[in-house]
């Protein structure tokens, strides 16, 4: 595995080069040109919903504030005893540390006004990096973009990892896993060379690549993780209960997340139908912030609903499934004619069921989601989260033709000798 580390280190520095590339103005090749203008559409709501988790922290009673940091405390020291001191209680653990830690956040969102931040996930984690920017009072837009950044950057590092992981243990072979690996860190490239120039439209690009502020590269990291999780051979209630908790917070940063949630509680009672006792961690984990997604509700999309600009007045019909394919930005007919191919060998590729229903789950549930809704055309990013996946069955299908093909070269080769 030493190779391999060595490897997926320097498709993560690709990776990460690329953006920062652009964003010194090296103008590559193949790559739209990038000038950074300050925070713009969705992270501008993102930012502000940070300074709201910053500020409504003062609007807390102080003996409330007071109390609440001891009992986060005193539940930080128990948490740390119960770990080291009953390793068997650990998968129970993780869950509950999320869930509490929801709690608390539960009592900072209460006191927030609306911000115009559809979901908190992103700026949760965004918020908690720019604390101490905030502690000495040096807090602005472009504070927080370049504290953001590291972050974006190393979502899409997690992603790389875990890509290699899910290929590598949905087919067994490490040469799909670094393949996949490879497609997503030069993915940057690939999306313009295969859809065109229209893939940079609308800031795609730029989300993609971590330099918009917005939440598809944590929402991604998270489904990548949660989908490796799943897929290990050896899928004990730790492994459950983490890859339910990464599902959990991935709902948290975009709604839609809890369908693929809800959908592999469905493919785990098929797998453990005779233990079904057994999906009991990944339950606890996929619940654990659950209060959280339910407290923050009331001021996300509903304080939307009016707005024409974010919301559509009809958001879901049948009737968008056609535009939002032949109208995408990325993922018009042209791309997946020249994507899907592969990617249909690849189901061949991953003969065993449960590794094929998965990656066919995280796969299709976004898009299938997705095709009926008004927005989906101008916003390819809404499919993101189903990239690892999708990266996976191409890679498998890749590497499939291509061992039939050097077969086939050396058959008569053998038989002439």
């Amino acid at each position: 595995m030493r190779r391999i580390w060595i490897a997926l280190a320097v498709l993560a520095a690709v990776r990460v080069a690329i953006p920062l590339a652009e964003l010194a103005h090296a103008d590559l090749p193949g790559l739209p040109e990038y000038r950074r203008h300050g925070l713009s559409g969705d992270a501008t709501g993102f930012y502000a919903a940070t300074r709201e988790f910053l500020a409504a922290w003062g609007r807390l009673p102080r003996i409330g504030l007071a109390l609440l940091a001891l009992f986060t405390l005193a539940f930080c020291v128990w948490l740390v005893r119960e770990w080291t001191r009953r390793p068997e209680r650990r998968v129970w653990l993780i869950p509950l540390a999320a869930f509490v830690f929801g709690l608390v956040a539960c009592a900072d969102v209460a006191e927030q006004n609306a911000s115009g931040a559809a979901v908190f996930g992103w700026p949760l984690v965004w918020a908690l990096a720019l604390l101490p920017a905030r502690a000495i009072g040096h807090l602005d837009q472009n504070v927080a973009f370049w504290i953001g950044l590291p972050l974006q950057l190393a979502f899409n590092v997690v992603t790389l990892v875990a890509i290699f992981f899910a290929g590598l243990y949905a087919t067994g072979r490490r040469s799909v896993g670094l393949v996949a690996a490879a497609v997503w860190a030069f993915w940057p490239f690939l999306s313009g060379a295969i859809a065109g120039h229209s893939a940079w439209e609308n800031g795609q690009w730029a989300v993609d690549a971590g330099l918009h502020m917005y939440t598809e590269p944590l929402s991604t990291a998270l489904c990548a993780t949660a989908l490796a999780l799943l897929l290990s051979p050896r899928l004990a209630g730790m492994r459950l209960a983490l890859a339910g908790t990464a599902l959990s917070f991935a709902t948290l940063v975009k709604l839609s997340n809890g369908v693929t949630a809800g959908i592999a509680l469905a493919l785990l009672a098929w797998r453990f139908r005779g233990e079904r006792r057994r999906v009991l961690p990944y339950v606890a984990g996929v619940m654990s912030l659950a209060p959280l997604v339910l407290v923050y509700w009331p001021i996300s999309y509903p304080k939307l609903f009016d707005n024409p600009q974010s919301w559509p007045q009809k958001p879901f019909e049948l009737s968008y499934f056609t535009r939002s394919w032949s109208d995408s930005l990325i993922f018009d007919p042209h791309t997946l004619a020249v994507v899907l191919p592969l990617a249909a060998v690849g189901c061949f590729a991953v003969r065993r069921p449960w590794p094929l229903a998965l990656v066919a789950v995280w796969t299709l549930v976004n898009p299938i989601f997705y095709s009926f809704y008004a927005n989906t055309p101008q916003h390819p990013r809404f499919l993101y989260a189903s990239l690892p996946s999708f990266f996976v069955l191409w890679s498998a299908g890749a590497v499939a033709v291509l061992r039939v093909v050097t077969a086939t070269r050396a058959s008569p080769r053998t038989s002439s000798a």
